[in-house]
């Protein structure tokens, strides 16, 4: 799993411009304002469509997400 520091609870996730504009068509209206129509925040929307994803897509078995340190002494054998 990945590290962060104590007291964050987000992070910043990469995508590209294209599919960004394509991510933020799914946002749902939350009100309006004096600047104009508020929509869900990106990280509201990351979470219902990851939930929608989980739901339907059976799980692979659990891969770390980041490389992690050879503990062993042992070189690794490759042929």
């Amino acid at each position: 799993m990945a590290r962060r520091k104590i007291g964050n609870s987000h992070t910043t996730i990469s995508i590209t411009w294209e599919d960004k504009e394509r991510f933020r068509q799914f946002a749902q209206f939350v009100k309006k304002t004096k600047t104009g129509d508020l929509h869900e925040s990106d990280a509201v929307l990351f979470h219902k469509i990851l939930a929608f994803f989980n739901e339907h897509h059976r799980p692979s078995d659990i891969k770390p997400t980041y490389p992690t340190k050879i503990t062993s002494q042992e070189p690794n054998q490759h042929d």
